[in-house]
């Protein structure tokens, strides 16, 4: 096994040459992400398909635009699908460029005021799929905020998982789903060398949220927590789940699981939604959760292990809006290597960050009290009001 596991950046896995399908990478640090997929991107000579919930305007997004239209113009079939609202700094004459260039873009859900509540509903996943032989999915994004943070903070924390193998044509139909194009045969290549046969590299299968049809996400991280018997660590940077979904946490604490939460700390990028997932602080921990604020970078990254064996990773937020409302996309994993090297990653990140002493927590002022017990009762009242008498 081939890894930098102290330092972060690259956590990755190679079969031999002959054992070469599937390979699979998890990487964990914005730097290396960029890397792969720039890599990637330049070896493709058939197809990419790329989905995002951000790609703005910047250095790098730039670049990334400049390296799709070169290989569409090159006759590679390029699509790309972009949320609307969340790449609305996508700049008009970007759309041009990717035109001009034959690639196919689609602007998932345009605002307008007919069919307003299904246009509300956004795509937050990420995907991108490599010539029908990789395929990536993560918390990633195309923003130079990714790579840079604020000024003097370091680069996100995120996740990257990809793979070959059985998963890349699944993940190809789960792409079209949001295109006004049926799926098209993956493009030949008279030049490609047979297969080699693919070795077992574990259990994989996607989790598609697409309310208000399927809450995937939402029903397989409430199968997950309530079978749990040893451990729960989940990684998010957003945690404002459903009443259901934190009694099943409460619960599975009672039966003496032990429940992590790694969230994002003084670093984040809305330091007012942050007062609002603090006011769950002082019933976790008196319910016996265990906290932990990271401390290095933004923690944007959203992973789940449960007892050391089962895992998942991909777009999916721990908070309402990603298990009730936008669409999502992860990976449920049952991969030793997998899970090893996320138990490890946990290990670190849990060393990297503060752990929040209940004690000190119930002693904080009450001018930081004030904005938390606001933007509890507006969560609340949201929530309410969004789901009315549906059945959890």
């Amino acid at each position: 096994m081939e890894s930098n596991l102290l330092t972060g950046h690259l956590l990755h896995r190679r079969t031999r040459q002959q054992e070469a399908i599937p390979d699979w990478v998890l990487l964990n640090d914005m730097q290396p992400i960029a890397h792969w997929l720039e890599a990637r991107l330049s070896a493709a000579s058939r197809e990419i398909l790329l989905e995002n919930y951000i790609f703005s305007a910047g250095i790098w997004p730039e670049q990334m635009l400049r390296l799709l239209c070169d290989k569409a113009l090159a006759g590679v079939v390029v699509y790309v699908t972009l949320d609307a609202l969340g790449s609305r700094g996508f700049p008009e004459s970007w759309v041009n460029a990717l035109q001009e260039a034959g690639a196919h873009l689609h602007f998932y859900h345009r605002l307008q005021l007919k069919g307003l509540e299904k246009r509300l509903r956004r795509t937050h996943r990420r995907i991108v799929a490599i010539d029908g032989q990789w395929l990536a999915v993560g918390g990633f994004a195309f923003d130079d905020e990714w790579l840079e943070a604020k000024p003097g903070n370091p680069a996100y924390r995120d996740l990257l998982f990809a793979c070959q193998g059985a998963l890349v044509a699944r993940g190809r139909e789960i792409f079209f789903r949001h295109r006004p194009e049926q799926l098209p045969l993956l493009p030949a290549d008279p030049d490609a060398e047979p297969m080699l046969p693919a070795l077992s590299w574990g259990e994989g299968r996607f989790l598609e949220g697409t309310p208000p049809h399927s809450y995937a996400v939402r029903r397989r991280l409430l199968a997950a927590i309530r079978g749990a018997r040893h451990s729960i660590w989940i990684a998010t940077p957003y945690f404002n789940p459903d009443p259901i979904v934190l009694r099943s946490i409460y619960r599975a604490v009672q039966r003496g699981v032990d429940v992590r939460l790694l969230l994002a700390g003084r670093i984040t990028d809305h330091p007012l939604l942050r007062f609002g997932i603090q006011a769950y602080y002082q019933k976790l921990m008196r319910r016996g959760v265990h906290i932990y604020e990271y401390q290095d970078a933004f923690l944007h990254a959203k992973y789940m292990l449960v007892d050391r064996s089962w895992a998942t990773l991909g777009s999916a937020n721990f908070d309402f809006l990603s298990l009730w409302f936008n669409h999502e996309l992860n990976l449920e994993l049952r991969l030793p290597r997998v899970s090893l090297l996320l138990q490890g990653l946990f290990m670190r990140e849990f060393a990297r960050s503060r752990k929040i002493d209940p004690e000190p927590w119930q002693r904080r002022p009450y001018w930081r009290r004030l904005p938390e017990w606001c933007l509890a009762q507006l969560d609340r009242w949201v929530q309410a009001r969004a789901l009315g008498q549906r059945r959890y």
